[in-house]
């Protein structure tokens, strides 16, 4: 392992740290309840006020229609009888918005307006310069007989009635909203009260009361079944955990033993020596398989204590060492002496120990240089990198974007091993822990790497 001067001593301390999701991005169950109501409020009054400004447009048309039908058959009876005589100039008032016109037999009336004068018997609906006219036209024996009455006044009375039934529907929306958030909020007050108290459950927690006999209370009771499996699998998982690591270790120390004592007799070969130390290292790397097995089914942080970084990485190297060199992995150190950490070292072991496996499958033949950064360290190497499609994948169990790769090239190592969980177990152990662990790469050309920053705090 090549060593090089590093920067000045950084102190650094680990703390857990809790990942917190935004809240904001959707919706509650009581805000989708009250735009829901409020929805269904809204369209009913404004169907009802649509169609009561509908029927009152229709009855006020039919009504206006009804005078002027009357009030022409009167005056063409009142005409025949000699009541009434045409005047010589100006139209016959009749009314209030209602007068008339009489065009004697083949001639016309200078003064009928123009929008009507050339129109046929029957009836009419006329909007000349914005005025809303009803218009009767009839023949009768003194001439063509024309009543107008002007329904322009009715016509805004009807409109504002509409903005009168649009201000109805606003205030009916608005005491709507206030009524189903009050509604929704009285519905959904046991499911609240429910998902607050599991909301802070966590196994190991005590189990949650049930003190009501309703929908909500049978969830409660429902959930406190399923919390009880949850413990009981994670308390045997726990327990399988260690008592298979207590098990075999009692063999493995057996057989590093029988091997340390083999090593150490003069009168063994050198390549009966190799073996040997081969097989030591492969128990210590079992050893270190089982203990990350046994801290990831904890899922707890072990005691924090001052961590020389740079020992801890020459620890972590010391067991793989032998498999880099066969790689063409050469480890730079560049951590400085100084660089102390307080953190539970046998976590940071085996972040470290997965981040050289996987850059002597991945990366190997290549350099993989620790420096320390901020308050944690960052692991790069110069191999060919990762693609961008497959770098939000690089933690999930069994990812094998860059395996996958050598395979497709022939890469002759590659064949016979699979891979894909030590990523995955960094990860989980620095979500544990409460570190970040993230990783940024490259492709392109002189420049492809890949970097892996490991963040204590």
């Amino acid at each position: 392992m090549a060593r090089v001067a590093g920067v000045p001593g950084v102190g650094v301390t680990g703390r857990p740290g809790v990942a917190q999701g935004s809240r904001f991005g959707r919706m509650t169950l009581k805000q989708r309840v009250t735009w829901a109501l409020t929805g269904a409020v809204a369209l009913f009054v404004a169907l009802q006020a649509a169609l009561v400004y509908l029927v009152l447009d229709e009855q006020e048309d039919a009504l206006v229609d009804q005078i002027v039908t009357t009030e022409a058959t009167r005056l063409v009876q009142r005409l025949a009888l000699g009541e009434v005589v045409p005047p010589a100039s100006g139209p016959l008032e009749l009314g209030p918005s209602l007068k008339a016109w009489v065009a004697p037999p083949g001639g016309t009336h200078d003064e009928i307006p123009e929008s009507i004068q050339a129109l046929a018997p029957g009836a009419y609906q006329v909007n000349p310069d914005e005025s809303v006219w009803h218009v009767i036209v009839t023949d009768s024996p003194s001439g063509r007989v024309f009543v107008r009455y002007d329904a322009t006044d009715n016509e805004e009375r009807v409109y504002e009635f509409g903005a009168i039934l649009l201000g109805l529907w606003l205030a009916c929306s608005l005491a709507g909203f206030w009524l189903s958030r009050s509604v929704a909020g009285l519905i959904l007050r046991p499911m609240m009260e429910v998902t607050d108290r599991v909301s802070g459950w966590a196994p190991g927690a005590p189990a949650i009361k049930v003190d009501r006999d309703d929908e909500a209370g049978r969830l409660i009771e429902a959930f406190s079944r399923v919390q009880d499996r949850v413990e009981q699998s994670i308390a045997q998982e726990r327990e399988f955990s260690a008592n298979l690591s207590h098990e075999v270790r009692t063999p493995l120390t057996s057989i590093r033993t029988d091997a340390e004592m083999a090593a150490l007799d003069a009168d063994v070969s050198p390549p009966l020596r190799d073996r040997l130390s081969r097989i030591m290292q492969n128990v210590d790397e079992i050893g270190s398989t089982l203990e990350t097995a046994r801290a990831i089914s904890s899922a707890e942080a072990g005691p924090r204590t001052p961590v020389v970084l740079a020992e801890c990485l020459d620890d972590a190297w010391s067991g793989l060492s032998e498999r880099g060199q066969r790689a063409g992995l050469v480890l730079v150190n560049e951590l400085p002496p100084t660089a102390v950490a307080e953190l539970d070292r046998y976590g940071l072991l085996i972040v470290l120990r997965n981040l050289i496996r996987n850059a002597i499958d991945h990366a190997a033949p290549a350099t993989l240089r620790v420096t320390a950064q901020g308050s944690g360290l960052v692991v790069t190497d110069d191999g060919p990198g990762i693609g961008a499609p497959d770098l939000p994948f690089v933690f999930e169990r069994y990812y094998r974007g860059r395996w996958k790769d050598r395979m497709e090239t022939g890469a002759p190592e590659a064949a016979g091993r699979e891979r894909g969980l030590g990523l995955a177990i960094a990860k989980r152990v620095c979500d544990t822990q409460g570190w970040k662990l993230t990783v940024t790469s490259s492709t392109e050309g002189d420049t492809h790497h890949t970097a892996f920053s490991l963040q204590f705090g």
